[in-house]
C-alpha cells in the first residue's frame, strides 16, 4: 500500500538579481525581462505537463493519492496567473517606456 503522506519540498529562497550575479551595492542593474518570461512560460509548462501526468494516472488507476494530484494543479494554476501577471507587467513597462520623449 504506497503512503498517503508525501514530504513538502523546500521552497526556494528568493535571491535578489544582483546578489546572483555579485553586483549587490551598485546602482547600474539591468533586468532580462525575455529571460523572467521564458523563465515563467518553461516553469509553467513543467508544472502543466507534471499535473496533466498525475490526473492521468489517477484516472487510470495507478495513484490513489488525491491531494498530491490537487497540489499539483494548483502550482500549475499559480505558474499560469504568474506568468500572465509577468506578461502584463511588461506590456504595461513596454507601453510606458514607448510615451517617454526623448
Amino acid at each position: 500500500m504506497s503512503s498517503f503522506i508525501t514530504a513538502i519540498p523546500q521552497i526556494k529562497p528568493i535571491v535578489n538579481f544582483d546578489e546572483k550575479n555579485g553586483n549587490s551595492g551598485k546602482a547600474e542593474s539591468s533586468i532580462p525581462f525575455a529571460n523572467m518570461l521564458s523563465d515563467a512560460i518553461n516553469e509553467y509548462q513543467t508544472s502543466q505537463q507534471v499535473a496533466d501526468q498525475d490526473s492521468n494516472a489517477l484516472a487510470m488507476g495507478e495513484s490513489d493519492n488525491i491531494a498530491q494530484v490537487q497540489i499539483d494543479s494548483l502550482k500549475a494554476e499559480t505558474a499560469l496567473q504568474i506568468t500572465a501577471q509577468l506578461t502584463s507587467k511588461m506590456v504595461t513597462a513596454y507601453k510606458e517606456i514607448m510615451q517617454m520623449q526623448v
